[in-house]
């Protein structure tokens, strides 16, 4: 199992690092002094894309490889946090109809006694 987590993460690392190289590599003079202002404006939305996906990558194994609890045991916390978020989303929905839904009603009143 060792032997395995040891595999990829030299994979994800092999990856990020190629990524990374190729991003330095391709660096411009615009590249360098972009970040003060003073270069030529132009899209950089296919570099930062691959380097997202490098980063997903490299993330994703190093979770693999580091988590510290069975897969079972993380599927049922992660199902547990989603439970407790999509619940507090939906009472603050609720909170927000019940402040907002007043007040639209009076100004949907007003403005009909106005006409």
């Amino acid at each position: 199992m060792t032997n395995m987590r040891n595999v990829l993460f030299s994979i994800g690392a092999a990856i990020a690092s190629t990524k990374i190289i190729r991003a330095v590599s391709d660096l411009g003079l615009d590249d360098v002094l972009a970040p003060i202002g003073l270069s030529r404006r132009r899209s950089h939305v296919g570099t930062d894309l691959a380097m997202l996906g490098a980063g997903i990558l490299v993330g994703g194994a190093a979770a693999l490889i580091f988590a510290p609890a069975s897969g079972q045991e993380t599927r049922r916390r992660l199902s547990e946090k989603a439970d407790e978020l999509g619940d507090a989303a939906a009472q603050k929905l609720r909170e927000l109809r019940d402040n907002v839904g007043p007040a639209l009603g009076n100004a949907h009143g007003t403005s009909q006694h106005h006409a």
